[in-house]
């Protein structure tokens, strides 16, 4: 009897274990499912640059090892790039988008430890944080940062999402999770909008002074825990080695010799600026504080209506697009960025200064290019510094 009662009770165990263990392993296998599964057409737990319904950029952005597919952890659903800010360099050219979402990335940003990350705090790209800023009050928590099991597809801009280019990201070209589709879809139309993936001109035209965003006690020098990269990429531009970075020497380790960078000065380009097209490469480089002498003539047609035209200072009639890169803009006034930097509005102006180092590019204020005719030529020159 004693022995029936037990193994009565040893079934129960048994059981009761399944039980509990059923509902773990779905949830395992949940967990493991492929990440743009969908673009999997041939079944090889890989996505080759073929099957990726994307921009090129968009794939080099989830292409972490650069072997040309996504396969691994770059498809694994909740995985973020494994960055180490302690042997990343930084790259001057432009606010970085590549942030180490770890533990230690976020302790690294929190300068004053209150467990949140401010404006003030963020040394990278603007879109960036708006994106990871879920509850959108300003700050991150490290739940956020940390993105686990939430898929906001946060190393992608609006214009790598926008693969077909007219000025709004549908679903069949959001590669993040339906859950953040919805939070970021703010007036529940289906779509997403400029502003509600970018925000709106006050953080897509993203004019920070990244030296001064990174002098975290206003003290005029970086010192080592200021700076969010490895110790050898500060040590290389500390050249006077008293162990803290002045403006002139973050400046100038721009990663090219001084001769290269300084040769671009002096240079001209005519580029012709295809009103259908997002981005027109001017054909060269810029230097962070330079003059960008500009002549730009020609007018373009932004839809069927004859009457709606823009020159390089905008709209003729002052019309804005609801979806333009930047809102608060005139439709169809010229534009540029400054490698993945902007945009920067340029409009009709004879000349700006360059904010960072890096290509340029010229472009449109428009929402839905394909309807657009005509172009802009553009005369440009690098003036140097002044």
């Amino acid at each position: 009897m004693a022995s029936k009662i037990l193994t009565l009770a040893a079934l129960a165990a048994v059981w009761t274990v399944a039980s509990l263990t059923i509902p773990a392993t779905v949830g395992a296998q949940q967990a493991a499912r492929m990440r743009f599964e969908s673009m999997d057409t041939n079944g090889d737990g890989a996505i080759s640059r073929e099957e990726w319904r994307g921009t090129a950029q968009s794939f080099t952005n989830h292409d972490w090892n650069g072997d040309g597919r996504l396969a691994g952890d770059e498809v694994r659903v909740g995985a973020q790039r494994g960055t180490n800010w302690e042997t990343a360099d930084h790259d001057p050219s432009r606010f970085e988008r590549y942030v180490s979402w770890t533990t230690a990335g976020f302790t690294n940003l929190d300068h004053n430890r209150d467990r949140r990350i401010t404006a003030n705090e963020w040394h990278f790209d603007l879109e960036t944080f708006r994106r990871v800023d879920r509850d959108r009050n300003g700050w991150l928590s490290q739940a956020e940062f940390l993105g686990a099991n939430y898929d906001d597809d946060r190393v992608d801009s609006f214009d790598d999402l926008d693969w077909n280019n007219n000025g709004r990201v549908e679903r069949s070209e959001w590669h993040g999770s339906n859950a953040a589709f919805t939070d970021l879809d703010r007036n529940r139309d289906g779509v997403l909008s400029r502003f509600e993936v970018a925000g709106g001109s006050d953080w897509t035209n993203d004019t920070r002074d990244e030296f001064a965003a990174l002098d975290f006690n206003r003290n005029g020098v970086l010192t080592r825990d200021e700076w969010h990269w490895s110790a050898a990429s500060f040590g290389t531009r500390d050249t006077n080695r008293d162990g803290t970075l002045s403006r002139r020497e973050f400046e100038i380790a721009g990663g090219a010799p001084d001769g290269a960078v300084a040769a671009t000065s002096g240079r001209s380009q005519t580029v012709r600026v295809n009103s259908q097209q997002r981005w027109t490469d001017a054909g060269f480089d810029v230097r962070a504080g330079d003059t960008i002498s500009i002549d730009a003539s020609g007018n373009i047609q932004m839809s069927d209506n004859a009457q709606d035209t823009a020159s390089p200072a905008g709209s003729v009639t002052g019309r804005k697009a609801p979806d333009a890169p930047i809102l608060n803009q005139s439709a169809g006034a010229l534009i540029a960025r400054i490698d993945n930097y902007g945009p920067i509005f340029v409009g009709d102006r004879r000349s700006f200064v360059a904010p960072v180092t890096g290509h340029l590019y010229f472009g449109v204020n428009d929402d839905h290019l394909p309807d657009n005719r005509g172009e802009f030529v553009v005369n440009v020159t690098d003036q140097g510094r002044r």
